[in-house]
């Protein structure tokens, strides 16, 4: 469906994911194409209701109910924004899409992985992620630069086990081709570099 492009970036915390998102938008629109920044959970005004009640430590939903909360912001979020964009030709950069559901309630978590890859599919009908990257930044090099865990964000009160099973599930994907890994061990600038020339690839 669609006439624009859907562009993923993935990553653990402290990977400088969200930087490099919005370094890639300003290259893009930069160089004369009409690209548009997005996050997930969030991006229209119900997924971002459910943005803070999933990162509020007040909640602790089990991994089905992160599931089914995530998957009902997605949906808000493509039919308010990413349909439309797309639909008017746009290149839409997503901070986070279904992988990061797939590492963090599947790897993370430990829930069928196949049962997380039926409910995307039902979700994001019709999209086509035209090219989804991964950040390859590990978790204790991640929390290392962001100065260590946000304790106000649930999801980062989660032990280091956690999170290293979540960086696995992101391998995995890189693995089987469904991520294409990044090497961020340089500057933010080489970093960039790279997320640029893999997204003029296939434009």
């Amino acid at each position: 469906m669609n006439k624009g492009k859907f562009i993923v970036l993935e990553g653990v915390e402290g990977a400088g994911k969200s930087r490099q998102c919005s370094l890639l938008v300003d290259a893009l629109n930069a160089n004369g194409r009409d690209a548009i920044l997005t996050r997930e959970p969030g991006g229209a005004p119900l997924a971002e209701a459910l943005r803070r009640l999933l990162l509020d430590p007040a909640y602790s939903p089990d991994a089905v109910s992160e599931l089914y909360m995530y998957s009902a912001a997605r949906r808000d979020h493509l039919n308010k924004v990413v349909f439309p964009a797309l639909a008017e030709g746009k290149i839409v950069v997503c901070d986070r899409f279904i992988y990061s559901t797939l590492a963090y309630q599947g790897y993370g978590r430990g829930l069928d992985t196949e049962f997380i890859r039926r409910v995307n599919e039902r979700t994001v009908t019709p999209l086509t992620v035209d090219l989804a990257m991964f950040i390859d930044v590990s978790p204790e090099v991640g929390f290392a630069r962001k100065g260590g865990a946000d304790k106000s964000d649930r999801l980062e009160r989660e032990s280091l086990q956690f999170f290293r099973r979540v960086y696995d599930g992101f391998k995995a994907m890189c693995a089987s081709g469904e991520l294409v890994s990044i090497d961020a061990s340089g500057s933010k600038e080489q970093t960039a570099q790279k997320i640029y020339k893999a997204v003029t690839e296939i434009l």
